[in-house]
């Protein structure tokens, strides 16, 4: 439980300011967009901002792309943690 607040400090929310949630990432420095374009919630919030205002930075095939990959990595990482796990 002590631990929870390092990850969300340090993890969660530079993906969180870094996802364009709070400001669009065109107006970044390229440094920081570059630093966005691996951040994949980043993604999620450009598909959001796209179906529902139709304005986006990535274009929406690209969005539901990174998000699949994303997501089916992860499924394969916690599948392949999960069967190594003794009982």
């Amino acid at each position: 439980m002590q631990g929870f607040q390092l990850i969300v400090n340090f993890l969660v929310m530079p993906l969180f300011f870094l996802s364009g949630a709070l400001f669009p990432l065109s107006g970044l420095p390229n440094a920081l967009v570059i630093v966005a374009k691996f951040d994949p919630l980043s993604y999620g919030i450009d598909a959001l901002r796209t179906l529902l205002i139709g304005v986006g930075h990535f274009g929406l095939v690209t969005d539901i792309s990174v998000l699949f990959i994303v997501t089916l990595i992860f499924l394969i990482i916690g599948s392949y943690s999960f069967s190594k796990i003794q009982i």
